[in-house]
Order: structure tokens, then C-alpha cells, then sequence
């Protein structure tokens, strides 16, 4: 084959592949496609896409994660505080029912004992109102010759700090002649608003009122 039969054929070839890739670009344009000269979108899995996806992620993961653990620490917080309360609140009102059940009762046969027992469950000018209880007035309390018990039904703390607290309470005082062993006990139903002061770790009356009864 000679030398211009040669080009002849290669130029026609070369020719032919032209027109073929001019006709797959018009193709393309037609069909919306990029052309491949063109710059791609990075595919999703591609180390730059990733690189982005990560990073917005993590930073999405440690806001979360701070939002979670300031809302637990709060939520910890608040009922750390709610529970402290509550035990303090639980604190008083045992300690009143006692001490009011105490300062409800008193036997004509140890007067000196009874009084005793009402200062350990009182504190400040209340005690030393107990404490200051004449010999005079203690052979009076005995010559009256009855036994008194005191029995707190019902309790509720009114208000309470870590210092004080005010209790409302119902109170049933039984009442026995000593002297007639045959006479039938008297109950006597009370209501008494006391102030409970923390005195020595523990809970103490700082003052005892008795509180009228609405019977209406």
C-alpha cells in the first residue's frame, strides 16, 4: 500500500472519530448530561465529601452531647434539692409528733419527771418557762390528780427552712381521774400551731399555740 493510500485511510479514520465525538457531545447537550470536560460534584462517598459529613457531624455530636449533660446536671441538681427537702420536711414532722405528743402529757404522781421531759422536747422561752416551774406550782399540778396523754393524729409542716419550721396539728388528750379509778377518760380533741426550731442537731418546740377550731 503506498504512502498516500496510508494517510488517505488514517486521515479518513481520524476524521470518523471526530465526527463520532461531536456527535455523542451534541448527544449529551441534548440529553441534559455534563460533558465530561466539564467539573463532576464530588460523589458521596468521595475523601472530601466524607472529610465535610465528619466534621459537620462531630460538631453536631458535642453540641448534643453538652446540651444532654447540662440538662442532666440541672435535672440532678433539682431534684438533689427536691429530696433534701423532702427528708427535711419528713425530719419535722417526726419530730413534732413527739415532742407535741410530750407536751400533751403529764401524771399527777411525777410531776418533777413530766416537767423534765417537756424541756428535753422544747427549746429557747418555751423551755425556760418548763424550767422555771415552782415547787408551789408543781404540789399544785399534783393535787389535781389527773393523768393526761397526749396522741397526735394528724401533722403537716406548714413551712420549713434548714433553721425552723411550723407544724399544724391535731392533737387527742386523753384525761383520767386518778383518784376514781372507775370514772370513764375524757378526750379532748385540740389543734395546736407549733414552731419547731433546730437546736443540737435535732428538732425542738420553740413555741406551742393552741389554734380555735372551726366547727362551722
Amino acid at each position: 500500500m503506498s504512502r498516500s493510500r496510508l494517510h488517505t485511510q488514517t486521515g479518513d479514520r481520524v476524521d470518523d472519530e471526530s465526527a463520532e465525538r461531536e456527535v455523542d457531545r451534541d448527544e449529551a447537550d441534548e440529553a441534559g448530561e455534563t460533558p465530561s470536560e466539564a467539573v463532576e460534584p464530588l460523589e458521596e462517598d468521595s475523601p472530601v465529601r466524607r472529610g465535610i459529613g465528619a466534621t459537620s457531624w462531630v460538631a453536631l455530636a458535642v453540641a448534643v452531647l453538652f446540651g444532654i449533660s447540662g440538662a442532666v446536671a440541672w435535672w440532678s441538681s433539682h431534684e438533689s434539692d427536691d429530696l433534701a427537702l423532702a427528708k427535711q420536711r419528713d425530719a419535722v414532722r417526726i419530730a413534732a409528733t413527739h415532742d407535741i405528743a410530750v407536751l400533751n402529757t403529764l401524771d399527777y404522781r411525777s410531776i418533777a419527771q413530766g416537767l423534765k421531759s417537756w424541756q428535753s422536747v422544747s427549746t429557747g422561752t418555751l423551755r425556760d418557762q418548763f424550767a422555771g416551774v415552782t415547787e408551789k406550782d408543781q404540789q399544785l399540778l399534783a393535787d389535781q390528780k389527773k393523768i393526761s396523754t397526749g396522741k397526735v393524729v394528724e401533722a403537716a409542716v406548714l413551712d420549713v427552712d434548714p433553721a425552723s419550721a411550723t407544724v399544724l396539728a391535731s392533737v387527742e388528750v386523753t384525761v383520767r381521774a386518778g383518784s376514781d379509778a372507775s370514772a370513764e377518760p375524757v378526750v379532748k380533741r385540740n389543734r395546736f400551731s407549733a414552731d419547731m426550731t433546730r437546736s443540737g442537731g435535732q428538732w425542738k418546740v420553740s413555741s406551742l399555740q393552741q389554734v380555735a377550731v372551726d366547727v362551722s
